[in-house]
This record gives structure tokens, C-alpha cells and sequence, in this order.
């Protein structure tokens, strides 16, 4: 039997609540919280209606994030990569790498 995606009003919180708070550590309990299901439950309703689990979802803001800032902003990739998230320049460089194809040093000097 096919899982039901989280109903939507639930599932615009939860998107929300992870845009604006992409920055700290969300835990798959605190977001099962907000949206009212079981961890189990909202794990698999909130897969159902993104296609990505809630910590590959908030790993997506996170990278589109720090893209953004190594585009606009002059901070070093440290002070981006602890900004939007991520526990060292390495742990960024590594996703951005894998999401992107390039790491964000050369990103930026192609920007």
C-alpha cells in the first residue's frame, strides 16, 4: 500500500519551519512534532510528499543557501559554511561537491 503524502497545510509548515531555521540542528523528532505524526509516520508522509527525507530536504536548503552566499557575499566559505548549517568548511565542501559537481571555491571564482 502506497504511503499519503502529508496533507498540505502540515507539510507548508514543516517546509517552512525548515527554511527558516535551516541554520540549527532540526531533529527528525522536533519536525514529527510539528506536523502531529510519529517519527515512523512522518518519515515516511513527509518522503511521500517531497520525494527526500526531511534531513536530505534540510541538507538541499542548506547548499542552496550557502550557493547563494558564495554568490552575493564576500564571507569566507567557513563563515558560510557554519552560517547556513554545516559543522566545517570540509562537511560543506564535501555536499556542495557531491550536489553540484564543483567545489565552492571554484564556484565562486566562476561566479
Amino acid at each position: 500500500m502506497a504511503e499519503h503524502p502529508l496533507p498540505a497545510p502540515r507539510l507548508r509548515r514543516i517546509l517552512d519551519k525548515i527554511k527558516a531555521e535551516f541554520a540549527r540542528d532540526l531533529s527528525l523528532t522536533e519536525l514529527a512534532d510539528e506536523s502531529g505524526y510519529s517519527r515512523a509516520h512522518f518519515l515516511r508522509m513527509f518522503r511521500a510528499a517531497t520525494g527526500k527525507t526531511p534531513h536530505q530536504y534540510l541538507r538541499d536548503v542548506r547548499l542552496e543557501r550557502a550557493r547563494e552566499q558564495l554568490q552575493t557575499g564576500s564571507a569566507s566559505i567557513l563563515e558560510i559554511a557554519l552560517a547556513t548549517g554545516f559543522a566545517s568548511h570540509s562537511h560543506l565542501t564535501r555536499q556542495f561537491r557531491r550536489r553540484f559537481g564543483i567545489t565552492p571555491g571554484s564556484f565562486r571564482r566562476t561566479e
